[in-house]
This record gives C-alpha cells, structure tokens and sequence, in this order.
C-alpha cells in the first residue's frame, strides 16, 4: 500500500512539471523556470528554510511573468524543500522545509510568512527561486524586463522592488501581450 502511495505522489509531481530535473515551462519551451532545490535550515538572501511550524505574520503577492507576450506558469515549490507532498487539488501541502517565501501552486501566489512584519524584494524572491534577475535580464532572457506594479510602471532595479500585501507583480520579457495583463489580482479567499 506505501509503495503504491508512493508511486501515485511520484506521478502526481512529475504531472505538476515540478520534478527536480523540469527545467521549462510548456507555455514558454525556451524560458527556464526551474525551482533551487532547499533543504531544512538552508538560508538564501537572508530567508531561512524552516522545518518546524512557519510563524504568525503571513501576506499574499502576485507575480505574472510574460515572454514575448505568453504568460508563463510560476510553478509550485519555489522556496519549498523536496520531497514535496501534494493534495488532491494540486496544491503543495508538504516539504521537508518552507522558506519564508514559497508558491504552493502555480497561480503565482506568493506566500510570505515571517516572525515579524518586514518588507522583502523580489530580488530575495529570486534567489530563493535560484533563478537570476537584473535590470538587464530575468531567468535565462536576455533584455531589460518590463516591471508593472498593480499596472504601474517600475523603473527602478527589480532586485531591490519591495513586495507589500496584495501586490500584483507583472514582468514582461521581449513583446507586451496582445491584451493588457489586470492591474489588480483576485486573491479570493486569501485576502480575508
């Protein structure tokens, strides 16, 4: 019955395109958006990986990537230790370690849990992605990406854009999407 168990997670990561060897991303073959692997007590950029209970203070961002005009999935397990555990529903329940900073899913939500309310950067977030991110190129793209913050223009560095409760995050990379991405983020139930 283990085995079993074990074999039916196995596919359902592997179905997740969350397998530690997945380096793309269907909507966009050429982008790589693969995930750093963490372990428990790991720190990245000042953002510890912790086993035990996450603390109290807890905010949701958006994030949207779009490549040449196609959105791009952000995938689930970002800042999440393997092995990863995932619900019926597709959503990653269980790590090994959760940074203060981690997708449970691929809607591009960002979780931020710390002890004490502080402001993060989307560059933190991206090392803890392990996926690099500058004025002059994002992942492996190279070209000075287009940042929208709840549908303004952000003309500053990107590594240094502080992320505050119910942000929506918008980076485009080459051409703008034929449609304008929404300015604001449904949070649903996350925003209660």
């Amino acid at each position: 019955m283990k085995l079993a168990a074990l074999a039916v997670l196995g596919v359902v990561v592997v179905a997740c395109g969350n397998s530690p060897t997945a380096s793309a991303n269907p909507d966009a073959a050429h982008l790589s958006t693969t995930v750093r692997e963490l372990r428990e007590g790991q720190v990245v950029d000042s953002v510890p990986c912790l086993g035990a209970d996450l603390p109290e203070h807890h905010i949701h961002v958006h994030l949207a990537v779009y490549d040449d005009g196609v959105l791009v999935t952000v995938p689930a397990g970002i800042g999440v230790g393997r092995p990863w555990g995932f619900d019926a529903t597709g959503f990653l329940a269980t790590g090994s370690c959760f940074a203060w900073m981690h997708t449970h899913d691929t809607t591009g939500v960002i979780h931020i849990v710390t002890p004490q309310q502080r402001l993060f950067t989307l560059g933190q977030l991206f090392e803890i992605w392990g996926q690099p991110l500058t004025a002059a190129g994002v992942f492996n793209y190279q070209g000075a990406p287009t940042v929208l913050v709840d549908g303004r223009r952000y003309s500053g560095d990107p590594r240094v854009l502080g992320m505050s409760a119910f942000e929506n995050i918008v980076l485009e990379l080459g051409k703008r999407p034929a449609a304008a991405p929404a300015s604001i983020y449904d949070f649903g139930s996350l925003s209660r």
